[in-house]
């Protein structure tokens, strides 16, 4: 199976998972699921999982810019763009909790303005008068 193949297969199965999720959908809390660390999300923190197509963007610009996640492989289920108040923008990958039927975990935080389009997706998921 070929990259292109394997990508759109990717955004299908995103698509499944994903679907319009906001951020009531997403726990106010989300374990790691490598250490013993949380995220946790303020009452007036704005957070939304990236819609399939953009998660596929997302995800394939985090194994360009660190190859290193490739190294072990980098399952993800979703992405969600978090924003603080006052804050810079964090992509957060979540696979599904490994004991814990419906529930996510994180495995990642990345820094949202290092990535191609940030500009453009907050404009896309974020309300403006929040993010300040």
């Amino acid at each position: 199976m070929n990259h292109t193949v394997a990508r759109a297969l990717l955004g299908a199965a995103v698509a499944a998972v994903t679907g319009s999720v906001s951020a009531a959908d997403i726990a106010a809390r989300i374990e790691s699921c490598v250490s013993n660390s949380s995220v946790e999300f303020g009452a007036v923190d704005q957070r939304v999982v990236l819609d399939a197509d953009d998660q596929v963007r997302v995800q394939a610009e985090m194994e360009r810019r660190y190859p290193v996640l490739m190294q072990h492989g980098f399952p993800v289920s979703r992405i969600v763009l978090w924003q603080k108040p006052g804050a810079e923008a964090l992509f957060i990958t979540l696979l599904e909790h490994p004991n814990t039927p419906n529930r996510s975990c994180f495995t990642a935080t990345f820094a949202a303005a290092r990535f191609a389009g940030i500009t453009e997706l907050k404009r896309k998921y974020l309300r403006a008068e929040l993010s300040i």
